[in-house]
């Protein structure tokens, strides 16, 4: 079982990565749409990348909510189990896409 310290390390690895690689995302191929697509899509993907939601109704650890829905989906009950993550993701993408939105008419203004 993992400490609590190498949980928030592991944890913050991955949202880092993440980070990382939306970014470079944006910079490789979402900066050739328009501003507020580039932004939209960044976002969405920031979005659906960087939600946690926890595993199970009984867990008290995070995890991504994109690993968590898929898996509960296919693996651990279907659609009952997948709907709560699945939330949090939808959630998630929109939040994203109106920070998104938000940071490019910021940035060009």
């Amino acid at each position: 079982m993992m400490t609590t310290t190498s949980y928030l390390f592991a944890l913050f690895i991955y949202w880092l990565a993440a980070g990382v690689g939306c970014r470079l995302l944006y910079v490789m191929v979402f900066r050739h749409l328009s501003s507020m697509w580039s932004g939209a899509t960044t976002g969405i993907v920031a979005g659906l990348l960087l939600v946690p939601s926890y595993a199970a109704a009984d867990a008290n650890t995070l995890a991504p909510a994109l690993i968590v829905g898929v898996f509960n989906l296919l693996f651990a009950g279907g659609m009952d189990a997948a709907l709560g993550p699945l939330l949090m993701l939808s959630l998630g993408a929109v939040v994203g896409v109106i920070a998104g939105i938000i940071t490019v008419r910021l940035s060009t203004s």
